[in-house]
């Protein structure tokens, strides 16, 4: 990050009207890390020609390998709109399933996200489950139609047969909206192009349009058509310029922190809204007591635990003494930081409506709310949509590394709060179970890649679980001695009821 860059996230950082925190995500393959390369470059942190080659946010070495995205990962990037400086706090997502609580935990850090849908694929199942994540934490949508090239150089469609595939996933996108959001929120976070709440493009030649776009630089998908003829997709790019557009609707139509808290704090905090510190939450004001909430645990081999957030109230120091609310404990910030990717930003202090980390909090888990006011209390617990459902028997090769592979497991518990894990200290068995094979499989390779432990691992077990598809014939039961008749019949539960339920919302009656 570049020392002005640096200087100008700082000053970004102390205007919350002119914050927007963010999130990406899509089902798997959709284009999330090739698309947010594209708008690193074109805020200059990284070369335009490396865009959607160099994966600037998966930083990990099994990333690299996979060539999928595994860790939400934080960065930082300056947009102007208008003569106006916005600071973009953006979180890339995983799609795969088997990371989902990565997205589920993200989501509760931003207020906006960018839903992405392949215009080939459309709408596939985690594209619903990552919108259903967002709009369960209150955080409003937009869309960006990815890989629109591929419709035109491969597919060959007519302008006619595209417009047709828009409007259809278009439309899937809204009818998830109007299942998952909000009740007051149904309609009025439905996407279309004619807000200009629907971005096209493609991430991997680095091009983008949208209405915004059109209208001011008198553009259409004849220009597009045209670039493809003439086999020019760099003018192609400068021309509309994927940054541009979806920053410039990022900044339109994604809340900032001080809009987006007054409709996400009384759904995410139960607390009384009319006490200072309600007030300070409501208004996301860097002057009232700190309110910080968990939604990342790392735990790095030089600094120890770090927990990453959002500062939702106050402003967040280095050297204060706070409350951890859940863990029931007090603990000192021993630094402040600002995520770039896979490095670090030692800052002094970050003020309410931004994400950071804070080094030193131990006992911070996902979900901790840390404040400097002992009477206040803590945000909901962040619920995953998904449980563990395989299971694998874990022991170390060398029984001299058992105490250290326990140790292990503990920490990547609490860096994971998906990942289940059962230590029974007198057999000596562990069992680890996630929410599926690659992510039991990610584990088992951080353990021998990172701690240099060798282990055995059994076959894994797969919890199977059934449901109820329609309403069963009355059967009866009697009690022990034969005197009551007990009569029961099941059904599928209401889908409101189960949200409900899921959510810890249950209505009373």
């Amino acid at each position: 990050m570049a020392k002005d860059l640096t200087s100008q996230i700082l000053e970004g950082m102390k205007h919350p009207d002119l914050i927007r925190n963010i999130g990406v995500a899509a089902h798997i393959d959709h284009g999330k890390t090739t698309f947010s390369d594209n708008l690193l470059a074109g805020a200059g942190m990284i070369s335009q020609d490396l865009a959607g080659k160099q994966r600037a946010l998966d930083f990990d070495e099994e990333e690299a390998q996979r060539g999928i995205t595994i860790y939400s990962a934080n960065v930082s990037m300056m947009h102007r709109v208008q003569e106006k400086d916005y600071l973009i706090n953006l979180i890339d997502t995983p799609g795969h399933v088997d990371f989902g609580g990565e997205v589920t935990r993200a989501m509760r850090a931003v207020d906006g996200v960018i839903v992405l849908a392949c215009a080939v694929e459309g709408t596939m199942p985690q594209t619903e489950t990552v919108l259903r994540q967002a709009l369960k934490e209150r955080v409003k949508p937009i869309l960006f139609i990815n890989k629109v090239d591929r419709l035109i150089k491969e597919l060959q469609l007519t302008p006619q047969q595209m417009q047709e595939r828009f409007v259809k996933i278009i439309q899937n996108v809204n009818k998830l909206i109007r299942t998952y959001a909000p009740e007051e929120y149904k309609e009025k976070w439905q996407v279309s192009v004619q807000d200009g709440s629907v971005c096209f493009g493609s991430a991997y030649q680095n091009w983008a349009l949208s209405i915004g776009m059109m209208k001011a630089k008198n553009l259409g998908f004849k220009d597009v058509y045209s670039y493809y003829e003439k086999d020019d997709p760099i003018g192609l790019r400068k021309a509309m310029p994927l940054h541009e557009a979806v920053l410039d609707t990022v900044v339109t139509h994604l809340p900032s922190p001080r809009n987006s808290q007054v409709y996400r704090i009384p759904k995410l905090w139960q607390g009384d809204k009319e006490s200072p510190a309600g007030k300070s939450l409501m208004e996301s004001n860097s002057d009232g007591p700190l309110v910080f909430v968990v939604t990342k645990v790392i735990i790095d081999p030089q600094a120890g635990e770090i927990a990453y957030g959002r500062v939702f109230s106050g402003t967040l120091k280095k050297g204060m003494e706070v409350n951890l609310v859940n863990a029931n404990t007090k603990s000192r910030t021993q630094q402040i930081v600002l995520a770039k990717g896979g490095s670090r930003l030692v800052v002094d202090s970050v003020p309410a409506g931004n994400i950071a980390g804070i080094v030193g909090m131990k006992a911070a888990q996902a979900g901790e709310t840390i404040t400097t006011d002992s009477s206040i209390e803590g945000f909901e617990a962040i619920s995953h949509l998904f449980e563990p459902v395989v299971s694998k028997a874990i022991e170390a090769k060398n029984p001299k590394d058992l105490p250290k592979l326990i140790d292990v497991l503990r920490n990547l518990e609490k860096e994971d709060p998906t990942l289940k894990v059962t230590i029974n200290q007198e057999t000596g068995e562990n069992i680890i179970a996630g929410l599926g094979e690659l992510h039991l499989e990610i584990k088992e390779h951080l353990i021998t890649r990172d701690k240099g432990i060798d282990i055995v691992t059994s076959d894994p077990i797969v919890v199977y679980r059934e449901s109820v598809s329609k309403l069963s014939p009355k059967l009866m039961g009697k009690s022990p001695n034969k005197h009551n008749h007990l009569f029961v019949s099941v059904e599928p539960m209401d889908d409101k009821l189960f949200e409900a339920i899921n959510s810890g919302d249950i209505p009373e009656g």
